[in-house]
């Protein structure tokens, strides 16, 4: 891949992993078209770094990490690139490069919606997320993290459409979890899997936080399907709400810690979502009927309940042996499926 000589020098920047983001921003600033002021660099650097980046400042060294990123399958979006997403360089700390493998077109893709989920997401949530994050795939490239979980399950949900983008804490040396180690492969193979940490960054704790900036600044919304009060999917929220982006949580009962985050973000501005037109319709969209699914156990004798006439939320808790918030994401799958209809005042009918 060609770059400029801007371009560059912001790789040639970023692979100084001493220098942290907000000195690496202040050097980029002052570079010209590739250029760079050396006294001011010097003054923000500081005397050591800045010693070890007048050795590597030459066009051999530039061209040397160039073609170990280039064997690795890595290739980079920086700032100054025409590629780099808009939406992502009209916040507050837009990476200076984004280190991609996989179909980086993506990142060019006018209409992105991010899903995000703590590594507790309830095993009800977890399909429920699935079947939300395959549904806006139609419409959407689906942006999220790679955590277990509420993340994961937004991956498998958007995975076979090739809309989605999985963003990094790390670089691409390391897989973190582990166990997604697979599912990162799959990723590079049919979507993206970006960062804006060069290939040897580790993960570390404090970068999970800040990485969720870009999960939002990609994305033109933010859908919360789980996370407790101290979970990282309100950080998510935090930067999306910063962003003046659309965010969106899925409610939960009263005492249920995986959702608490959730409810706080609903309670603080965020619009809750107990089907797909509740996100939607905020953009303009209208989804068309997909073919009949089938039903897991639990669906169908709600379903079966149904059949028996319309139904208060509290009725059907007491006919079927569960509390309201377990109802929700089954009464929010069934209608997904057409095979129930909200009738307003939380009341629910049976259509087929």
């Amino acid at each position: 891949m060609e770059y400029t000589r801007e371009e560059k020098f912001l790789i040639w920047l970023d692979s100084f992993l001493s220098l942290d983001y907000a000195r690496k921003a202040k050097i980029a600033a002052l570079s010209e078209g590739g250029g760079a002021d050396l006294s001011r660099m010097q003054r923000i650097a500081g005397e050591e770094n800045f010693e070890e980046m007048k050795r590597r400042y030459s066009a051999r060294y530039i061209e040397k990490i160039l073609g170990e990123y280039e064997k690795k399958g890595i290739s980079c979006v920086t700032h100054a690139s025409s590629r780099y997403p808009e939406l992502l360089k009209q916040t507050s700390q837009p990476p200076l490069v984004l280190y991609c493998k996989g179909n980086a077109r993506l990142l060019s893709d006018w209409r992105k919606f991010a899903v995000v989920g703590s590594r507790r997401t309830p095993a009800n949530i977890l399909k429920l997320t699935e079947e939300f994050s395959k549904r806006l795939a139609e419409a959407f490239t689906i942006v999220t993290g790679l955590a277990d979980g509420g993340d994961s399950a937004a991956i498998r949900g958007a995975l076979e459409s090739g809309k989605l983008i999985s963003v990094l804490a790390h670089g691409f040396d390391h897989v973190y979890p582990e166990c997604n180690r697979d599912l990162l492969s799959k990723i590079m193979e049919k979507g993206l899997a970006v960062t804006e940490y060069p290939p040897a960054v580790a993960p570390q704790k404090y970068n999970f936080p800040f990485r969720n900036r870009i999960i939002a600044g990609l994305a033109d919304g933010v859908l919360v399907v789980s996370g407790g009060l101290k979970s990282g999917t309100r950080h998510t929220a935090r930067y999306a709400f910063e962003y003046a982006r659309d965010v969106f949580a899925f409610p939960y009962g009263i005492g249920v810690a995986a959702g608490e985050g959730c409810n706080d973000i609903i309670k603080n501005g965020g619009k809750l979502v107990e089907n797909l037109v509740d996100i939607t319709a905020s953009f303009g969209i209208h989804l068309t009927e997909t073919e009949e699914i089938g039903l897991s156990s639990q669906e169908e004798n709600l379903l079966e309940i149904l059949r028996g006439g319309e139904k208060h939320i509290s009725e059907l808790a007491v006919l079927s042996g569960k509390k309201p918030y377990e109802l929700r994401p089954l009464l929010v799958s069934l209608e997904m499926k057409n095979r129930i209809a909200d009738c307003g005042g939380n009341r629910y009918c049976a259509v087929k």
